[in-house]
C-alpha cells in the first residue's frame, strides 16, 4: 500500500523530486523551456477542467487557447514590465537561444517568445519560487488586462517600481512621495505574492 501524500502547501510543490542536474541559472534556455513546456500545460489543464464544460474536445480547444506560441508570445508581451531584473535576463536567453526546430503555426517572432515564456516558467519551477511562478502563470491568462494596467500607468506619467506606480514586485500602487515606498492601495487582480522577493 503507498503512503499517503502530505501536501502542505497548497501548490503542491514539486510533486516530481528529481532536481535538475546543475543550478536554474546555468542550465541551457532550451533546457528551462523543455520542462516549463510541461509545467505550463499541467496548470492550463488545471485551470480548463476546473470550468464547467468537461467534454474532451472543448477541454483540448480551450487549452490550446492558452499554450499556442501565439498566445504565450501575447502572454510575455504582457508580462514584460512586470518582471524583475533577473526575470528578464533569463527571457532574453530563452529568446535568443538557437533551438534548431521551427514553428508549425506560428511566425519566427512569435516561436521565440514562447520559447522565452517557457523558459521563464521551467526557471521558476526550478527555483522553487512557487507563488512567483503560480502569479506569472495567473496573469498569463489574461494578458489584455496586464497592458491595460501597464498602460494607464505610462498615461498616468508613472512607471512600475517608482512613487506613484504600481510595484511589478508587490503589485501594489507606491505612494507619490518621492522615496517613500509606503503602499497607499492595491491593485487587486495583479498582487504579487509574497515571495516574489526571493527573486
Amino acid at each position: 500500500m503507498a503512503p499517503e501524500m502530505n501536501l502542505p502547501d497548497k501548490l503542491a510543490p514539486q510533486l516530481f523530486r528529481y532536481p535538475p542536474s546543475q543550478k536554474p541559472e546555468l542550465l541551457n534556455p532550451l533546457v528551462l523551456a523543455y520542462v516549463g513546456d510541461a509545467v505550463y500545460e499541467m496548470f492550463i489543464r488545471q485551470y480548463v477542467i476546473s470550468m464547467p464544460s468537461q467534454r474532451p474536445n472543448h477541454l483540448h480547444r480551450t487549452a490550446t487557447r492558452y499554450v499556442s506560441a501565439k498566445a504565450q508570445s501575447k502572454a510575455l508581451q504582457a508580462l514584460l514590465p512586470l518582471l524583475t531584473e533577473e526575470e528578464a535576463n533569463i527571457v532574453k536567453r530563452g529568446r535568443n537561444a538557437k533551438s534548431g526546430s521551427t514553428a508549425k503555426n506560428a511566425d519566427v517572432l512569435e516561436y521565440r517568445h514562447s520559447t522565452a515564456f517557457e523558459s521563464l516558467i521551467g526557471y521558476l519551477y526550478y527555483k522553487q519560487a512557487y507563488e512567483r511562478l503560480n502569479y506569472i502563470m495567473e496573469a498569463s491568462l489574461a494578458p489584455e488586462e496586464i497592458t491595460a494596467l501597464t498602460v494607464s500607468e505610462s498615461e498616468a506619467g508613472t512607471a512600475p517600481n517608482q512613487p506613484g506606480g504600481t510595484d511589478t514586485v508587490t503589485g501594489k500602487v507606491q505612494a507619490g512621495v518621492s522615496g517613500d515606498t509606503e503602499t497607499s492601495e492595491t491593485v487587486p487582480d495583479l498582487q504579487a505574492p509574497s515571495d516574489a522577493n526571493k527573486l
